[in-house]
């Protein structure tokens, strides 16, 4: 007689039937959770997608400010193409101010001078940066890497900058047509200039990330880019996709067939865990792996999720929001500025969703506002309609509603949270 083995219910299931609810919830005490994760910080809930360990909400870490929305270039990718408000700099007053309010913020650690332009172009950039350096915080500035001239390289290294995230895209000219408007040579050369003078002076800062948008036109220069790592002196690549703002763009997205961010979190008949050992993606295996991974096969490798493991959002996560050039607070960059992005050839209205403005109110107060608390619990929870797998009806033309509920805004198709768009 043949006896099919019964697997035992894992630790998370066996917890989850003892902390059932009534109302259909799943609430664990501390004795319940055991070693499920994070003792009283984890809470079991079911969703749409299967039951879910929700983290707690914490406190902000992390915030990016958005100094200028003027930048020295015009590219093609840029989302600056696509909105419909004016822009600006953010005055020096609103800077001090916003800097200042995060003593009452002693969980922030990072300021990341980025946003959606050109932060070395501000007036008063330095004096900013050295703002954020005399606050005991770590300071991250994105850039196109066109202005880091002798003097820039020089002052960047006295102030400590922490991390310089530079915007490569691509190394001939054929790869970045019509996206990327910067010259690469020039680029590259300002790269060597700030590794020759920081290993002159003995400086360990800054650390240089180089950030690359992939496409189909450039993506075949990665490793050649990855190369050059030595000679410019950078120790990571944050690889991540194009979001098309206009339909021509849209052709050049790596992602047309991407369906695995609302897979169930738990193997199923329907959708079974494939547990995979590390393997050489250059033999007859790469093609094997990379077909379970396009149908949206769960998969995972070393304990660890390499597809199929469901939308999370880092920003809300990992504490993190956006302060737009105006003093206008976002919980993330996607809602900094209202704009205009295609997803599955069809273009979506994105609206800005803002929570406060540091001119009016702190930043402490603004955080701890219970609208934005409530915003942050949707999003720990993900509860939205799966529209970045659906794409079939009308109110995914917007981002005002779904058909789970009309409270602003609805994230369901966040390419950041699909894990299809990546920050530094």
């Amino acid at each position: 007689m043949h006896m099919e083995a019964v697997a035992s219910p894992s630790p998370i299931e066996s917890a989850c039937r003892a902390g059932v609810q009534a109302d259909g919830a799943v609430r664990l005490t501390p004795a319940q959770l055991g070693d499920v994760g994070a003792a009283a910080a984890l809470e079991v809930v079911p969703m749409p997608r299967g039951l879910a360990l929700v983290l707690p909400d914490v406190s902000p870490r992390k915030i990016y400010v958005e100094l200028t929305t003027a930048c020295d270039l015009d590219c093609t990718m840029c989302l600056r193409r696509s909105w419909g408000s004016a822009g600006g700099s953010m005055s020096a007053d609103t800077f001090a101010a916003l800097v200042a309010q995060l003593s009452d913020l002693p969980s922030v650690r990072t300021i990341n001078l980025s946003g959606y332009g050109e932060p070395t172009s501000h007036s008063q950039f330095y004096e900013l940066l050295c703002l954020v350096k005399q606050a005991g915080l770590s300071a991250e500035v994105v850039t196109n890497g066109l202005r880091l001239g002798g003097e820039a390289v020089e002052r960047l290294i006295d102030l400590e900058l922490d991390r310089l995230v530079v915007s490569v895209d691509g190394i001939h000219s054929s790869a970045t047509q019509r996206l990327h408007a910067g010259p690469f040579a020039q680029v590259a050369e300002n790269l060597r200039r700030l590794n020759r003078r920081r290993l002159a002076r003995g400086a360990a800062c800054p650390q240089v990330t180089i950030e690359f948008v992939a496409t189909k036109r450039n993506i075949q220069e990665l490793p050649e880019l990855a190369g050059l790592a030595r000679v410019l002196g950078f120790a990571d690549i944050l690889v991540t996709n194009l979001i098309p703002y206009t339909p021509e763009l849209a052709e050049e997205i790596l992602y047309e067939r991407y369906s695995t961010a609302s897979r169930p979190r738990r193997p199923s008949p329907w959708n079974p865990c494939v547990d995979l050992p590390p393997m050489d993606a250059r033999s007859v295996a790469g093609a094997a792996v990379e077909r379970l991974r396009g149908a949206g096969t769960h998969l995972r490798t070393n304990g660890a999720d390499v597809a199929g493991a469901g939308p999370r959002c880092r920003f809300i996560t990992e504490g993190r929001l956006a302060v737009r050039w105006d003093g206008q607070v976002s919980p993330c960059l996607q809602l900094l500025h209202t704009h205009t992005y295609y997803y599955r050839d069809k273009p979506k209205l994105s609206r800005s969703y803002h929570v406060g403005n540091v001119n009016e109110t702190s930043l402490p107060e603004i955080w701890n506002r219970p609208a934005y608390r409530a915003f942050r619990d949707r999003v720990r929870k993900f509860e939205f309609s799966p529209c970045i797998d659906c794409g079939g009806c009308d109110l995914r033309e917007t981002n005002e509603e779904d058909c789970t509920g009309k409270a602003f805004p609805r994230c369901g198709e966040c390419l950041w949270a699909a894990g299809l768009v990546q920050c530094p």
